[in-house]
């Protein structure tokens, strides 16, 4: 099957919200989360022709997302300032959050990226078998390290 860009567009049109929701978890801003946001499709472009569907599309995804925002994270501050294109504008508007989930994301940015990785793919609503694929852990592994993650959020939420 010939990969192409018009099946691309299509697959990024359809998987935006997970891509931005990763996005957003790692972002400290609207311009960085659009800048995260580019270089995840960046590199979902790159590796799209060797991708040969062992895992879920939607697996593949948010593993190449919660890597390239790791990742990004990491390299940031070594990084020089860019200029950001406005990809992110027709994403979503922030009216609808409620100020619960805008407390829960602030909540979740303060933990490590391996947790926010664990937790944003749970408040998906990702198997324990997908969340283990994704992150390279046990399915036990998951379960625990969630129940700790959403005892942690808990007493954040209390200070």
């Amino acid at each position: 099957m010939k990969r192409n860009e018009e099946e691309f567009t299509d697959i990024v049109e359809r998987y935006k919200a997970v891509i931005y929701k990763v996005c957003s978890v790692y972002a400290d801003d609207r311009e960085e989360m659009a800048d995260y946001y580019q270089e995840v499709l960046a590199n979902l472009w790159r590796s799209y022709a060797s991708f040969r569907g062992e895992s879920s599309l939607s697996t593949w995804i948010y593993r190449v997302a919660l890597y390239t925002c790791v990742s990004f994270v990491r390299r940031k501050s070594s990084r020089p300032r860019s200029v950001s294109l406005d990809v992110g504008a027709a994403l979503y508007e922030e009216d609808d959050r409620s100020l619960q989930l805008k407390e829960l994301y602030r909540l979740i940015g303060r933990l490590n990226r391996f947790d926010r990785a664990l937790i944003l793919l749970w408040l998906e609503e990702r198997s324990y078998a997908e969340i283990s694929e994704i992150m390279g852990i046990t399915k036990s592994n998951v379960a625990v390290k969630l129940m700790r993650i959403k005892e942690r959020l808990q007493r954040m939420s209390e200070e």
